[in-house]
């Protein structure tokens, strides 16, 4: 298992598989924004109630300890998924204090690999996808039972996927081999026609001003993709940190100027609309997950390789969070 962890983490670029240190995943709850929860190697998922100062270890029924992707219902928000490294996925009712393995429908090779992002319908709370080593699958009963939703994809890796914020049945999926995207909720897919050479897509974040775009982290650089129709073809544009190995983004709410990306060298800033970019100094290395307070957008938390990091004055300084 600890090999195959190690394996996944390479296809990020990224070095120190140390047991218990990978952040794989980070979530902040939608009604309550100083809930946060986080997912690790190892060390399995814990919770923090005060905006990130303290963590609590949450872990009654929890099977299996290398937590990688990790989510809020945003219909009902006591319910929270976790999805794993080895066993699949689960479900906890109660805010995340005790957890049920959820999975009927999922293949073998998905339950003993990696369940990499999961992503909630927020208008129909039993409707939830998740991304997988071995492609898509939908429940549309709350994670009870499972189906593959591949046509036109195969097995692809995906390692990132979002849903668009006003068409529940318009996703775009990231992976090891370009971005692909979905008009029917899953049921076919296309490969969305980037470059000669497909990217490796490690994060996307839909634009919350023009809701046609999305901007992807690849392991070359950062790109904004516009989606096209009859009348408009797609367009593809560079949005900097070229030839850089991007791994992660973070946008703060209603600052459509301001945005953060992390990868093996740091996080980097942009506070014009990511015409140029900056080097956020002391920031951490090795980024695996950012994310910001949903009501404080200085407060920024950093995932990386040896551990969670936050900071508290917009990327100037930075503390390493223990977690107990």
């Amino acid at each position: 298992m600890f090999q195959t962890l190690c394996i996944v983490l390479t296809l990020f670029a990224l070095t120190g598989c140390e047991r218990g240190a990978t952040i794989l995943a980070m979530a902040a709850h939608p009604r309550n924004p100083d809930g946060i929860y986080v997912g690790t190697t190892g060390g399995g998922l814990y919770k923090s109630t005060d905006g990130g100062g303290h963590f609590e270890r949450m872990g009654e029924g929890l099977s299996h300890y290398n937590i990688s992707a990790v989510a809020v219902n945003l219909s009902i928000p006591t319910v929270i998924y976790a999805g794993t490294y080895g066993d699949s996925m689960y479900r906890s009712t109660d805010r995340g204090q005790r957890w049920m393995p959820i999975g009927v429908g999922l293949s073998d090779n998905v339950g003993t690999q990696a369940v990499n992002v999961i992503v909630p319908d927020p208008e129909v709370a039993e409707t939830l996808y998740i991304g997988t080593n071995h492609g898509v699958y939908k429940s549309v009963d709350g994670g009870g039972s499972w189906k593959g939703a591949n046509m036109g994809m195969g097995n692809r890796f995906v390692i990132a996927l979002v849903l668009h914020t006003r068409n529940r049945n318009f996703l775009v999926a990231g992976t090891n081999a370009g971005l692909y995207k979905t008009s029917d909720g899953g049921s076919t897919w296309v490969l969305a026609p980037t470059e000669s050479k497909p990217w490796a897509v490690n994060a996307l974040v839909f634009d919350s001003q023009h809701t046609d775009t999305v901007y992807a982290a690849t392991d070359r650089g950062l790109y904004e993709v516009t989606f096209g129709n009859a009348d408009r073809p797609m367009t593809v544009r560079p949005m900097g940190l070229n030839d850089q190995f991007v791994t992660a983004m973070a946008f703060p709410a209603g600052m459509p100027q301001r945005r953060y990306a992390g990868g093996n060298g740091g996080i980097y800033r942009t506070t014009d609309g990511a015409r140029s970019w900056h080097l956020l100094s002391h920031s951490p290395r090795a980024i695996t997950g950012l994310l910001i307070h949903p009501h404080r957008p200085a407060t920024l938390f950093a995932g990386t390789t040896r551990g969670l990091y936050k900071s508290e004055d917009d990327g100037a300084h930075w503390v390493r969070i223990t977690m107990s």
